[in-house]
């Protein structure tokens, strides 16, 4: 009897069906630690650096403290947009009793720092005066005009003051007619004589012997008294002895005065 064999059944592969890929997973990143930059430091060490700095000065370094000339007690400044904001209840507690504030130049001219340093210094209790920088080539009468249209005297302020320091190409003669101009205006506005400024060599040029019955004012610098003194012709009033005075409530170098007298003798000097 025949047996039969089957041939073996073939595995066919579909070309079209989808292989099996091996996939690997990845390894999860590291997360990377965000630093300030560089110059954040630099900037914090040096921010650091400046504070340390300005507590070192404001603790521990000892400021200067103005010099007086012996034998004067009443103490005072002049001051002008030049010192820039000024802390006049400081300038009090450094023994300030006066002080002369910058009201006008020339015609026009006011100062920017004007009624700011007034009133600071009249709340602060501080005798205040107002003083007028002279121009020689401008009309004396125009000035005395703008600085009598700017500032209101009242009682217990020092008298208006002439700042005279150029004499330009003035003939002296001449300038001493025009400076009396001025003071005469000025006089007659507030009832009482304004005090004269001036250097010392400007002084013995051009005005002494001239204009010793006005209250003096007079500017001499690094000397340990004043070379003109007092008497009975010559009102010797203030002497400005350093335009370089250093006091608290005032950033910037300042100009300090003496008067000469007492307490009572700068009252009977100021407006009744």
């Amino acid at each position: 009897m025949a047996t039969s064999t089957k041939p073996p059944i073939k595995k066919i592969t579909d070309a079209r069906a989808p292989v099996k890929r091996t996939v690997r997973a990845k390894a999860p990143r590291k997360k990377q630690s965000q630093q300030p930059p560089k110059r954040f430091w630099i900037g914090l060490a040096i921010l650091l650096g400046i504070a340390v700095l300005v507590a070192y000065v404001e603790y521990f370094v000892v400021k200067p403290k103005p010099v007086w000339p012996e034998g004067h007690t009443i103490y005072g400044v002049d001051v002008s947009h030049y010192q820039k904001d000024i802390t006049w209840a400081k300038v009090r507690e450094s023994e300030i009793t006066f002080a002369f504030v910058k009201a006008t130049e020339g015609v026009s001219l006011k100062d920017k720092k004007f009624e700011e340093n007034w009133d600071g210094a009249g709340e602060a209790g501080i005798i205040r005066g107002a003083y007028h920088f002279y121009l020689p080539y401008l009309s004396p009468e125009k000035q005395a005009q703008h600085f009598a249209s700017t500032v209101q005297l009242q009682s217990g302020d020092l008298p208006p003051v002439l700042d005279v320091e150029v004499r330009g190409r003035k003939p002296v003669a001449q300038l001493r007619k025009d400076l009396k101009v001025w003071l005469d205006y000025v006089e007659n506005a507030y009832g009482t004589k304004p005090i004269i400024y001036t250097g010392y060599h400007f002084y013995k040029d051009y005005l002494a012997g001239h204009f010793d019955s006005y209250p003096l004012w007079i500017a001499h610098y690094e000397v340990p008294k004043l070379s003109i003194e007092k008497s009975n012709t010559r009102k010797l009033t203030f002497w400005q002895h350093t335009d370089n005075g250093s006091i608290n409530g005032i950033e910037a170098s300042v100009d300090c005065n003496v008067f000469y007298g007492s307490m009572r003798d700068l009252r009977s000097v100021c407006i009744p």
